[in-house]
């Protein structure tokens, strides 16, 4: 049971316990995400010549995949940061379309969500 006051919830009504919860879910992502970016990074992305067609294929398709991974890990942390400077402003969980507040069950399944669940369908078709 939450015995919070109004006067203790943030703009989209959410407590500083729920916030707290979200806060250190963001922050352990963006930790994550900077961990893996930097391991990506001190991989080479140079290759030994390779003889083989199929080999070279192959080498070529994993560079390709490490790409791919890379940029959506930059894309996501994008995103993660973008909800924790949200969070400094006091607008952490309101939609970006509507203004009304995000549920704190979506927030915790995408803790960087920018739209409530039932406006999602309206934006993908954009």
């Amino acid at each position: 049971m939450d015995t919070s006051s109004e006067s203790d919830r943030n703009a989209a009504g959410l407590s500083e316990e729920q916030l707290e919860v979200l806060r250190d879910r963001l922050e352990r992502i963006r930790a994550e995400l900077r961990q893996r970016l930097a391991r990506e990074s001190a991989v080479p992305r140079t290759s030994e010549p390779v003889v083989e067609v199929l080999d070279a294929a192959e080498q070529t398709r994993e560079q390709d995949d490490a790409i791919l991974f890379a940029e959506h890990d930059r894309a996501l942390l994008h995103e993660v940061e973008r909800a924790l400077d949200k969070m400094s402003t006091g607008l952490y969980g309101l939609s970006e379309v509507s203004g009304e507040p995000i549920a704190y069950k979506r927030l915790l399944a995408v803790p960087w969500a920018r739209y409530g669940s039932d406006e999602v369908t309206d934006t993908a078709r954009e």
